[in-house]
């Protein structure tokens, strides 16, 4: 078992390794140390205070695990600091958004956990993330009508569809809080062309595990709301401190701008991120999220290229810092 999860490790790191030299490569070193050098000592907080959002995601996927049980007590909050950036790093990195961070982490707690646990508490975790990004661009949708009073067709049409999208999303997700969603997705593959057959048999051999895992996931809404609603409360959080990058981002060249104007820019730039949730990083799709919301608030498009640049060399950095992490042992 610790072999093979020593293995897994070393995959992660190898393929991170690889992806962020890649990144590196395209968005061009010389862009890089341009935009350092105009931004300047600014870069300090704008990386700084993802140690505040990463500790408080961290906290929110420890308010989930602490259950008072033997096998969570075992595991320490720095422990889990450490898998939320290494998560978050392999994430960015990785097609499709959530095929590597989450697995990631469930390797890593199965020891301790065993894998249904480990699994439904990953689950969870990544609910808390998602349900509360949704509930950010809800609120930044009346926002987005007070400080644009007249709207295009077009950013009328992508209001009523994300407004859509978010309570149909937000519906399915509190049928997963108070269900479970395991077994009903393996259900679901089963009827898949090609690999259904496997999958079917798959849920046959695993069908009480697969129970097992939704009763895990059910169980913190049914029997734990105080925990369930402080850990979705910090994700939350978290999502609305993230904001204030954006405003010492422009505070470096000297364009102020407030704080409800930082979130709607944070909010459409995520939207159009996530729209293109496939590519790594995101490439071109942040990029043109950022010169929309710029045009819509009257602010240099071109300050919009550069607010990009600086967050992706903020990722960069603890894209790295997460890789490394991923290599520290466990009690060091």
């Amino acid at each position: 078992m610790v072999k093979k999860t020593k293995i897994a490790q070393n995959l992660f790191f190898f393929l991170g390794g690889l992806a962020l030299g890649i990144m590196v490569y395209k968005t061009g070193f010389d862009n890089i140390l341009i935009n350092i050098k105009q931004t300047g000592w600014w870069f300090v907080p704008i990386i700084g205070m993802w140690i505040i959002v990463y500790l408080v995601n961290t906290y929110s996927f420890y308010v989930i695990i602490n259950d008072g049980s033997k096998e969570a007590r075992e595991i320490g909050f720095l422990r889990l600091f450490k898998l939320v950036v290494s998560g978050f790093a392999v994430n960015y990195i990785t097609p499709f958004g959530l095929m590597g961070g989450e697995p990631y982490k469930i390797i890593e707690l199965k020891s301790t956990l065993g894998i249904q646990k480990a699994t439904s508490t990953v689950l969870l975790s990544t609910m808390m993330h998602l349900v509360s990004h949704f509930i950010f661009w809800m609120i930044s949708i009346p926002l987005l009508l007070f400080l644009v009073p007249v709207l295009s067709g077009l950013l009328e049409w992508l209001i009523f569809l994300v407004s859509v999208a978010s309570l149909l999303f937000l519906f399915w997700a509190f049928r997963i809080y108070t269900r479970g969603g395991v077994e009903r997705a393996v259900l679901i593959g089963g009827k898949l062309p090609f690999v259904g057959r496997r999958i079917r048999a798959f849920y046959r051999e695993n069908q009480e595990k697969l129970s097992q895992m939704d009763g895990l996931i059910a169980d913190l809404y049914k029997n734990r709301k105080g925990d369930f609603v402080l850990s979705l409360a910090l994700e939350i959080f978290s999502r609305f401190f993230i904001c204030v990058e954006i405003i010492l981002i422009m505070q470096a060249i000297r364009w102020p701008v407030s704080f409800s104007q930082s979130i709607l820019i944070e909010s459409i730039q995520s939207l159009f991120s996530n729209l293109f949730f496939f590519m790594p990083m995101q490439m071109g799709a942040r990029e043109g999220g950022f010169a929309l919301v710029y045009r819509i608030l009257a602010i240099p498009v071109a300050l919009g290229i550069f607010t990009s640049l600086c967050k992706r060399i903020r990722e960069l950095f603890w894209t790295l810092a997460g890789l490394l992490l991923i290599q520290v042992k466990r009690g060091k």
